[in-house]
């Protein structure tokens, strides 16, 4: 007899039984078994695929927050890594989780599994604690609901992009719905400020489309170029190609200064500081051990 592993989230009071119903009636004609031990009924609180749901709020379960709390500083690569894919697990729980964790994720870059380099300093020990902090207080998302007034925030920067979704709640405020950061690549490093704006929301689309097609929502950003630009009849090759994706959503444009975008730009700074002097670091590192082997070749 096949099993059917608990999938289903059901949420309001008076209508589990109802919606049961058809899961009950699939798993019937098909001879698939469902363990009673592993339901849960008339819940206001579950814990679901490593996250905890309740009252229209999700966040990380406490059983995986507390393997974060309990990891132990990192001392090879092999750790870095497991340590990133455990947090990266709720990289959308984290604004701008690719640039905290860039000092960490450059440790297992191509290069230093060859030549295997590894140095945990002060840039390294300051993003997993900052990760592990965050990680231990279970920052909390508002569920997504159709319909309702939607923005999406974006910010860019040379080494990332990043995006808020947010929609309005019952307080009649905007809450977070998703967090995206994604790093730059070598290409996109050369790109100006205005290509690096446009890219974040081209980005932001592609991650949040799912949210965004077939509604009209607004995009908040503080390139105040953006929208002009888009009305020009001609267009350079990249540009033209990203309005052709922007043609596909119902949106329109609010550009805000960049004093008013603090809750994105913000987090975008430091990050960039501490990359650079991380990158500063690495580079020293690298030729001070290059220079150890040059010694050790001329005294042989």
């Amino acid at each position: 007899m096949a099993q059917l592993s608990p999938t289903k989230v059901i949420r309001a009071k008076g209508v589990g039984s109802p919606r049961s119903e058809p899961i009950f009636e699939v798993a019937k004609k098909y001879g698939l078994e469902i363990k009673f031990k592993k339901c849960q009924f008339l819940k206001k609180k579950i814990e679901f695929l490593g996250h905890i749901v309740e009252s229209g709020t999700i966040k990380p379960s406490p059983t995986k927050t507390l393997a974060v709390r309990k990891f132990p500083e990192p001392t090879t690569i092999k750790q870095v890594q497991s340590f990133l894919g455990l947090t990266g697990y709720f990289r959308k729980y984290i604004k701008d989780y690719s640039k905290i964790a860039k000092p960490l994720s450059d440790l297992t870059r191509k290069e230093n599994l060859f030549f295997f380099l590894f140095f945990f300093g002060t840039q390294q020990k300051e993003a997993f604690e900052k990760l592990k902090k965050i990680m231990s207080e279970g920052p909390i998302l508002h569920l997504y609901k159709y319909g309702r007034k939607t923005e999406l925030h974006t910010d860019a920067c040379k080494q990332g992009f990043g995006a808020i979704l947010l929609q309005e709640a019952e307080d009649g405020k905007l809450h977070p719905v998703y967090y995206m950061s994604k790093k730059t690549n070598i290409a996109e490093e050369k790109y100006d400020s205005y290509e690096l704006e446009v890219l974040a929301i081209i980005n932001a689309l592609k991650k949040f489309c799912v949210y965004l097609l077939g509604q009209h929502f607004k995009i908040v950003t503080d390139c105040s170029a953006f929208q002009k630009t888009m009305q020009k009849k001609e267009l350079i090759t990249r540009i033209a190609r990203w309005a052709l994706q922007l043609e596909e959503f119902d949106y329109e444009i609010e550009h805000r200064a960049g004093s008013r975008m603090k809750h994105v730009d913000a987090l975008s700074r430091y990050p960039v500081m501490m990359v650079c002097n991380d990158t500063l670091t690495s580079k020293l590192k690298k030729a001070q051990e290059e220079m150890d082997k040059l010694n050790e070749f001329i005294e042989l």
